[in-house]
């Protein structure tokens, strides 16, 4: 027997996905499109909390005033990273729907927050190391953007 009719042999019928799971892989993503434009915001708000502290006098309040932007636009991430997560467990669409926006959360709601108190407290390293998980956050958005835009769920799978 040839591989091509052993597979036509084995193929599995095309089953019905619920309606709810595509409309949550749908909201999913347009959401982590979101994201991605939100992370790119957040790059612009990172710079203008750093000349905004500057221009400020560079004292710890005047630097916390300056990156308020970054940090609101921070919490934004972290509850999009929820409902991210969330919409991807119900969509149940494959593992990347729900695991990259748990590691999202987990480093946007610990991580990140750590870090930019060691980098206010105990020396600019940690705001380095801050600046690189917000790379890392921003390429977990963007993966899962394309991920969804390439690979969507659909009616029948």
């Amino acid at each position: 027997m040839s591989t091509a009719i052993h597979s036509q042999a084995t193929a599995t019928p095309a089953r019905t996905v619920a309606g709810y799971r595509v409309a949550c892989d749908v909201a999913q993503r347009w959401l982590a499109l979101l994201g991605v434009i939100l992370c790119a915001l957040q790059i612009g708000f990172a710079a203008l909390g750093f000349w905004g502290a500057q221009l400020n006098g560079g004292s710890e309040k005047a630097t916390r005033a300056a990156f308020a932007p970054h940090g609101m636009n921070g919490e934004v991430l972290q509850y999009l990273a929820v409902l991210l997560l969330i919409l991807g467990l119900l969509a149940w669409s494959g593992w990347k729907t729900w695991v990259i926006p748990l590691v999202l959360a987990v480093m946007l709601f610990t991580v990140q927050g750590i870090l930019v108190g060691l980098g206010f407290g105990v020396g600019p390293w940690f705001g380095f190391l801050h600046a690189i998980g917000g790379t890392v956050i921003t390429a977990g958005f963007v993966w899962l953007t394309i991920d969804r835009w390439r690979h969507p769920l659909r009616r029948t799978a």
